[in-house]
């Protein structure tokens, strides 16, 4: 219960660890989410900030300790970041230089198989992870948690030390009314081993897709009735707490069908987020922070609460109206005019991404993929069928900077969850099209998700949901990849070689 006045009564004594506040029975701080501490008791003392309960409803009972909030320490609420990881930064390993010998990565002449993929020439692949089962770590231990089902959405975070970083992966498992979905995360060292692996965030559902943002954390959505979009740091270590943010809860829209965030901060002091929902009449949102938030970010360099907090009551949300015989788009902040463009041009957008003042959304109801021009208010629309940008070499050259060699690389969303064939796929400068990995003799099924690389990009990571598996792919020659990922997935047609009409 919370009340007016900040105190809180307590909850049942027989609550699983970690504790939130007003919380029991602890048997110490460990037991406490974040910063709260534990208070031990031999009858009924009063617990700070906690209201004395009533015994009879499990509350209050005598002897039985419970967490509270230390007055030296922070507030831990669902408003503050919960983001201070407690490990210090790991030694870093030594990294070999870049090879000096012949390049043997060959994109599209798939002739390796390995893992149940069939793999292009040149490169190796291992399973790191799978679900229900303990991962294996780079000394030989097993991580304590198991790796999380129906890995979705994900995105590689840099640490701040060390070399290290973190592939952070969504877990699409539950239901409107099941919370057994939350987002996962793989530690990595400078060497690109597995050093670690544990839930950061728990009790939510279906966690489909999200998007990073610029100061380093994880918007991860709910694609349910009544989803949310909710922030959680790589590091976290309070998993329980569920940071809701205001993106998709303004103008009286309270959650929907949520797949992916994106945003553009090339200005500053006026950034946008754009949020997509897997429905038929589901808008494209754009959420624009509260004046005072982004200038408190801005001024002390914190972000963390840029998408709670709307105190002055100034934050923005609107939504994409299409004009199909002008080829142009304007934002209005009608959810019912931004729902009936949706139903009418773009129904069930799942993929977004943001780069130079393009906006990318692919919606798979009828396949298409749309380019706005977030500055001029025109947009371009393209059909995704026999592979993601087919004949538009001038939008990939766009994506890639036309650099010679420099290739897209890029998810498929399989035919059916039972269909063979989904992989991963990319295009060059050109408009050529490469099967870069793919489901060998029918051995995997569904669709792939989650590609991502390392920060030295010499790892791609990527996920087939249906087996829970988790790839780790790099190139034999010891080069990093090129090119680049759009977060974006392709909507596979009925070929089995998506790029069979494009050649």
């Amino acid at each position: 219960y919370v009340y007016d006045d900040g105190t809180q009564a307590f909850s049942n004594y027989d609550k699983t660890p970690p504790l939130l506040e007003c919380e029991g029975d602890c048997d110490g701080d460990t037991d406490c989410a974040g910063d709260l501490k534990c208070y031990q008791r031999a009858g009924l003392e009063a617990v700070p900030g906690c209201l004395s309960g009533n015994s009879n409803l499990n509350q209050d009972v005598s002897g039985k300790d419970y967490c509270y909030q230390d007055s030296t320490s922070p507030p831990t609420t669902s408003s503050q970041p919960t983001q201070s990881p407690t490990e210090t930064c790991a030694p870093t390993p030594v990294v070999s230089a870049m090879p000096t010998g012949p390049a043997t990565y060959i994109p599209g002449e798939n002739t390796v198989n390995i893992e149940g993929l069939r793999l292009s020439t040149g490169l190796q692949a291992e399973v790191i992870a799978t679900a229900n089962q303990q991962v294996l770590l780079k000394d030989g231990q097993l991580s304590a948690e198991t790796f999380h089902g129906k890995p979705d959405g994900a995105a590689v975070f840099a640490d701040e030390c060390g070399g290290g970083w973190t592939y952070v992966s969504n877990s699409e498992l539950g239901g409107s009314t099941t919370y057994s979905g939350g987002v996962g995360a793989i530690y990595f060292n400078a060497a690109n081993e597995v050093t670690g692996y544990k839930m950061i965030q728990k009790n939510t559902r279906r966690n489909c897709s999200g998007g990073r943002t610029w100061w380093g954390t994880w918007l991860t959505c709910e694609e349910t009735s009544g989803g949310g979009v909710f922030e959680v740091h790589p590091k976290n270590n309070s998993p329980e707490i569920k940071r809701h943010t205001l993106i998709g809860r303004q103008n009286g829209r309270n959650g929907g069908n949520y797949e992916g965030v994106a945003y553009d901060n090339r200005d500053t002091n006026n950034p946008k987020f754009f949020l997509t929902e897997d429905s038929s009449n589901g808008p494209l949102e754009r959420f624009s922070p509260s004046s005072q938030a982004l200038t408190d970010a801005i001024s002390s360099g914190d972000y963390s609460n840029l998408l709670h907090d709307n105190s002055d009551n100034t934050a923005v949300t609107d939504y994409l109206v299409l004009d199909s015989l002008a080829g142009t788009f304007f934002w209005s902040s009608d959810l019912a005019a931004g729902r009936s463009s949706a139903n009418s041009h773009f129904r069930n957008c799942e993929g977004i991404d943001v780069r130079n003042g393009q906006l990318y959304m692919t919606c798979k109801a009828q396949k298409l993929l749309f380019i706005l021009d977030l500055d001029n208010l025109t947009y371009e629309e393209s059909s995704t069928v026999s592979g993601a940008f087919n004949d538009q070499p001038d939008q990939i050259a766009l994506l890639t900077g036309g650099a010679s060699g420099d290739i897209l690389y890029f998810c498929e969303d399989g035919i059916s969850s039972t269909t063979s064939g989904a992989g991963i796929h990319a295009r060059d400068a050109t408009g050529q099209g490469y099967t870069i990995a793919q489901d060998e003799d029918s051995v995997l099924s569904g669709e792939t998700t989650g590609l991502a690389f390392s920060p030295d990009r010499k790892v791609m990571i990527f996920a087939f949901q249906s087996q829970g598996r988790i790839y780790k792919v790099w190139r034999e020659d010891g080069r990093p990849f090129g090119g680049q990922t759009l977060d974006i997935r392709y909507h596979g047609s009925t070929h089995p070689n998506i790029f069979a009409s494009a050649r």
